[in-house]
């Protein structure tokens, strides 16, 4: 509702939080799929140099760590303290978060690793043509490179 009436998917409070950083830390998986699907930046960083991915994996929030990881968030970001969300999620003790990010990129369909991109936006990971069919229906909400009317 609010990104429909023109609300700014960027904006920052004090700590430089952007509302996907706060959706991901939540665990709000509709807010991050409706966030991502307006431009939202995947790679937003915070004053600590926080990803959307390291407060997913901080929080353990597996499906927003996979959503974030098949948009092409970066799993090698580092945060100013040293850590990426792989070792940050291991610090915090989210083991199912850890194994999802050891995987890395995987396919919107099945959830197996890849290192094949939709290239329309570069962005979402599919395995194989079959599952880039499967998947498009929905995909093609957010992806960058479908020209919108």
């Amino acid at each position: 509702v609010l990104l429909a009436a023109g609300a700014d998917k960027e904006a920052r409070q004090c700590h430089g939080f952007a509302p996907l950083h706060l959706a991901a830390a939540g665990g709000h998986v509709a807010v991050v799929q409706a966030l991502l699907a307006a431009g939202a930046n995947r790679e937003a960083r915070d004053q600590q140099q926080c990803t959307p991915l390291h407060a997913a994996a901080n929080t353990g929030q597996k499906t927003v760590v996979q959503i974030l990881l098949a948009a092409g968030a970066d799993v090698k970001a580092r945060a100013s303290f040293g850590m990426d969300a792989l070792e940050l999620a291991v610090h915090r003790g989210h083991n199912t978060v850890a194994e999802v990010l050891k995987m890395g990129r995987v396919c919107l369909v099945c959830k197996t690793k890849t290192t094949l991109r939709c290239q329309l936006c570069k962005q979402a990971a599919f395995c194989s043509k079959k599952c880039q069919k499967a998947g498009w229906k929905t995909h093609k909400q957010t992806c960058n490179g479908v020209v919108r009317k």
